[in-house]
């Protein structure tokens, strides 16, 4: 079901959405420039955006323009109609993300998670009174998500969380340690994988559950990066409460509910809201005109990679769901984020190769210390989403079908 008189085609649709939006342009436009600095005040290009303590007007400026979109009708086009929603695809959505890029609307990347990761398990496996709480106030700005999976001891080998749920009455009593938690700093909700049954085959003993981050118990404590910025954080879980109202899919379930939104951060990773923005491929190839790197043969080389890699991505970011054959369709997710991954690590080595000492030391001039933040960034995109390792293991073990050893 779609609402009467929106367009299904996908240019016809864009073409509704510069409609829709253009009374918007005026109030969020003129603020394009994403005004987050560096701790010098100076200008940066980030792979991994580092909202933290400062940038509170950048977090409401995110939500107020969320709730505009919501407003008109257009905040989430593959959505339900029931939930806030115009019933379309996700192909629908991709293109409400290029033209909101294309008319220079700010970015919303607080909201990702939220967005790209909790809300697609939501939407799949939550009971409908869940949905029907949660959804829209994600859509609209109202909640900020996070994601609480990846502990001290459990990252690449997801399955071994050893955070503990145990059931008391109508509740679940939660305790434990996140790590790596992206944007939990602001959160409102948190997506949290935990150990019901400790008896159980390690794949088979989780349930998921919908945390209040602002419950009793919770502790949220950046974790500073190199970068300077501190969007990671740990999470200490000390006997939270929970209603088993707010679980997502069943007990013991909570294997499926994780691959859901694993496989939508993986495929969203690659595409117009990942780290790759039109912002960034702009200012690189300003950048490498400007300093005339495709005249010197030193350069070409290094050049030639990074089109190659991006073109690969954008390729495999453009496939309609249909083009994977059927064996790769399930792990399209992590194909598009190693391919992510290799153009981010092109571009870095580019931006250091051309810049030379100038993209870590503040000399004055123009991308001068501009790029540091995301080429020190890039290493955590290896790690985001999960390994590179385990996408490989994912490609080989469920599209091609090689044993495991």
């Amino acid at each position: 079901m779609t609402l009467t008189g929106i367009p299904t085609g996908l240019d016809a649709f864009a073409r509704y959405l510069r409609r829709r939006l253009a009374d918007l342009t005026g109030e969020f436009c003129s603020a394009a420039e994403d005004p987050v600095t560096d701790d010098f005040g100076g200008d940066r290009i980030a792979a991994v955006e580092e909202l933290r303590a400062g940038h509170e007007e950048v977090v409401a400026r995110m939500r107020r323009l969320q709730g505009a979109l919501f407003d008109a009708g257009v905040a989430w086009p593959g959505g339900p109609v029931e939930l806030g929603g115009l019933g379309l695809s996700a192909a629908h959505d991709e293109v409400l993300e290029n033209v909101l890029d294309e008319l220079g609307f700010p970015s919303r990347e607080a909201l990702f998670v939220g967005l790209n990761i909790v809300a697609p398990a939501l939407l799949r496996h939550a009971p409908a009174h869940l949905r029907a709480s949660v959804l829209p106030a994600l859509f609209r700005g109202d909640l900020i998500g996070c994601q609480l999976f990846s502990e001290p001891g459990a990252g690449s080998d997801l399955a071994s969380v050893t955070t503990r749920g145990v059931r008391d009455g109508d509740d679940w009593v939660i305790t434990g340690q996140k790590v790596w938690t992206s944007m939990g700093h602001l959160a409102d909700v948190g997506e949290a994988l935990v150990r019901t049954d400790p008896e159980a085959p390690k794949h088979a003993g989780l349930t998921m559950f919908l945390l209040d981050m602002h419950a009793p118990g919770i502790t949220v404590r950046p974790i500073r990066q190199m970068t300077g910025g501190a969007a990671f954080n740990e999470v200490f879980l000390d006997g939270v409460r929970v209603s088993d109202s707010r679980r997502i899919g069943g007990i013991g379930e909570g294997w499926a509910v994780a691959s859901t939104s694993l496989g939508s951060e993986r495929s969203t990773m690659s595409g117009p809201g990942g780290p790759l923005t039109p912002v960034v491929m702009a200012r690189l190839v300003e950048l490498v005109r400007r300093l005339d790197a495709e005249a010197d043969p030193v350069h070409r080389p290094q050049i030639a990679r990074t089109v190659t890699a991006v073109t690969a991505m954008r390729a495999a970011a453009g496939l309609s769901p249909g083009s994977w054959s059927h064996r790769m369709a399930p792990v399209s997710g992590s194909v598009l984020k190693l391919l992510m991954v290799r153009a981010a690590d092109e571009i870095a080595r580019l931006a250091t190769e051309v810049l030379g000492e100038r993209a870590f030391v503040d000399n004055g001039g123009p991308d001068t210390f501009a790029w540091s933040e995301f080429i020190l960034g890039v290493p955590a995109l290896h790690l985001a989403g999960g390994t590179d390792e385990i996408q490989l293991s994912v490609i080989a073990q469920r599209g091609l079908g090689l044993p495991r050893r």
